[in-house]
């Protein structure tokens, strides 16, 4: 992260270029990928490989549904809204029988005249969406996809596109082609661009909001979208999803991103959890602390007493040392102990192969209920080595102990003690926990109290 915001603070001109087509430099289309490459290097971090499912059959009916008369489309079925939530649609909780986004649907219900309009198809697999009106932009994603078959990025974007790599990667003191493999994946999502812009347009036609919440709006690769909205004349916002900090690349940036053409890449403000999360970060926007309004809810409902339930929290780190650490964690204790062991979101899909042996070993479950806080409600001890689940696990009383590695140095850092090592000590540290019962420990410094009071004074302002 520090080589990334040096080049920014120096502003080198190659910054500030713009593709054929585009209105946003290449940097902010790549910067965050790759700072993360950067930081692999570093802390190990691990891609996961999922597996390629796609056929023709299933692009084919992707495409039809979104040709066809859909419910849920939101290019097509959405009216005029004051406010509109712009989401992943990963967010989600079980309601009962119906699927809550606890990222955004607290702060729609409080908004008023809002929409909440989600990337993933609707339903979800929890269930309808509690908030309403919900919709989605799956059909608009599907109609992209085919306006984009055949496409080709003209000669000279490709010739710029390489060069520029070329040109970041001497800057970072990497090899020539260190950044090969980036170009090479953006260039399907290069091409489907301007037909999912054009879909956004139309969806901002309709809508008209005054101001639009955009899910992890600082992701720069999401640049031309936040670009296009606010040539809509939208106040742009971005509420925290989940951790952030100084090493965090979406949310530090440098002197570069203060000239206009590359802002244009930013949301214009930033809603964390609280003043911890605020006092972290480098980013141009204005910084406000708001709160987590799921949080407060569910830890209102947290039982004191809990059972011996150990949950281990995937980073997406070194995953056969978290493989091996996980069954060392199993064997160390003894059978009043329950051990749950929490993937990493991007690594539902490949447990198995990812975490071989734990998958494998007798008395090791696998976490994969939706909410990790119906999780952490029902656990005593939390292990983790970089994740919001750890500051979380705290605010619902669990004892949080932190493995060490690269990256929880650079993530958390003394933040839960000190980081343990191998098994035997994460074993000490858990026996040690004496009582069975918990407190709950609501630290207003990382999540802001009373967030629904402090958003209804802040949506007030911002409407004038």
């Amino acid at each position: 992260m520090r080589a990334v915001l040096d080049l920014e603070d120096e502003a080198p001109g190659e910054l500030f270029e713009v593709l054929p087509g585009a209105t946003v430099p290449f940097w902010a289309q790549v910067r965050v990928q790759i700072a993360w490459s950067l930081s692999a290097q570093h802390t190990g971090s691990v891609d996961v490989d999922t597996p390629n499912e796609w056929t023709r059959w299933k692009e084919a009916r992707r495409v039809a549904r979104g040709y066809l008369p859909n419910r849920w489309d939101a290019v097509r079925h959405a009216r005029r809204h004051d406010v509109l939530f712009h989401v992943s649609g990963v967010t989600l909780a079980a309601d009962g029988a119906r699927a809550r986004n606890w990222l955004v649907d607290d702060f729609a219900e409080a908004a008023g005249d809002a929409i909440v309009v989600q990337q993933r198809p609707l339903p979800a697999a929890a269930g309808r969406p509690v908030y309403h009106p919900t919709l989605s932009m799956e059909a608009a994603i599907a109609r992209s996809r085919w306006r984009a078959r055949g496409a080709r990025l003209s000669p000279d974007a490709v010739a710029s596109k390489d060069r520029l790599l070329t040109a970041f990667a001497r800057r970072l003191d990497q090899p020539p082609d260190a950044f090969a493999t980036i170009g090479r994946r953006l260039l399907r999502t290069e091409l489907q661009r301007p037909y999912q812009l054009d879909e956004l347009s139309r969806l901002m036609d309709r809508v008209r909001p005054r101001i639009v919440f955009f899910d992890n709006g600082s992701y720069t690769y999401h640049g031309e979208a936040i670009g296009r909205i606010k040539d809509a004349g939208a106040y742009v916002v971005e509420p925290q999803h989940g951790w952030i900090g100084p090493s965090h690349p979406a949310y530090n940036y440098g002197k570069a991103f203060d000239y206009p053409v590359l802002r244009r890449a930013l949301p214009d403000e930033v809603l964390t959890f609280g003043p911890y999360w605020s006092q972290s970060i480098r980013h141009p926007a204005r910084i406000t602390a708001m709160g987590k309004p799921h949080l407060e809810r569910q830890i209102a409902s947290a039982p004191a007493d809990r059972p011996r339930r150990l949950l281990v929290v995937s980073s997406r780190t070194d995953p056969l040392a978290t493989d091996a650490f996980v069954v060392g964690l199993r064997a160390g204790l003894d059978d009043e102990w329950s051990v749950l062991f929490r993937p990493h979101p991007g690594e539902l899909s490949t447990v198995r192969t990812r975490y071989p042996e734990l998958s494998l070993t007798a008395g090791v479950e696998i976490d994969d209920v939706p909410d990790v806080y119906d999780t952490l409600k029902r656990s005593r001890v939390v292990i983790g080595e970089a994740s919001t689940v750890l500051f979380e696990a705290r605010a619902f009383g669990c004892q949080v102990i932190a493995r060490d590695s690269p990256f929880a140095e650079s993530v958390i850092g003394d933040a839960f003690g000190d980081r343990v090592d191998t098994v035997e000590q994460a074993v000490e540290r858990i026996v040690g926990v004496a009582s069975d019962a918990t407190t709950v420990m609501h630290d207003p410094a990382l999540w802001a109290a009373h967030p629904l009071d402090t958003f209804a004074d802040w949506i007030a302002e911002h409407r004038g």
